[in-house]
């Protein structure tokens, strides 16, 4: 289980973040509701990796919101003060808007994160007719920064060349 600070978290949220059973949750000022779970994964590299969800709840779309963005991003820089491990993420497939999703995730992590502080890398491979779209995040301080990226790519890499049946 990830243990966050949530008074860490809140200094700085745009929308207060509670814990809820299995992760974290805000709701933004136009009532939608986000949860935010960290899910063990397998080892990458040789170091601990978690999946990181993020779900609405709340099935209304309100359209763009900056406080979300900023809310998810401070999460996951609490994430990286207190752990060093990887963050793992993985398109939602369920409604095939995977890409839209990948493009978006990536262009807000090029705009929140601080410069130089991580190395994000991304695959997309098609599996059993499905594309999924992931990326892993690591913190460039990461004594086995080089181990992850190799075992990422070696992964996606036999994903990508992996015949369909």
């Amino acid at each position: 289980m990830i243990n966050l600070s949530l008074e860490r978290i809140n200094a700085k949220s745009p929308c207060p973040v509670t814990e809820v059973h299995g992760g974290y949750q805000f709701e933004t000022e136009s009532s939608v509701i986000y949860r935010i779970r960290f899910i063990e994964e397998m080892p990458i590299g040789g170091c601990d990796t978690y999946q990181f969800a993020i779900s609405r709840i709340t099935e209304s779309n309100a359209g763009f919101d900056p406080d979300v963005r900023a809310t998810i991003f401070i999460i996951i820089d609490e994430f990286f003060a207190e752990y060093q491990n990887v963050l793992l993420y993985i398109c939602d497939t369920s409604d095939g808007r995977e890409e839209a999703r990948n493009r978006l995730f990536v262009h807000w992590f090029t705009i929140a994160a601080s410069p130089n502080r991580f190395t994000i890398k991304t695959a997309n491979a098609m599996v059993e007719g499905e594309g999924i779209y992931a990326a892993i995040i690591v913190e460039n301080t990461n004594p086995k920064l080089a181990e992850i990226t190799r075992d990422f790519d070696t992964t996606t890499e036999a994903l990508m060349n992996k015949p369909e049946e």
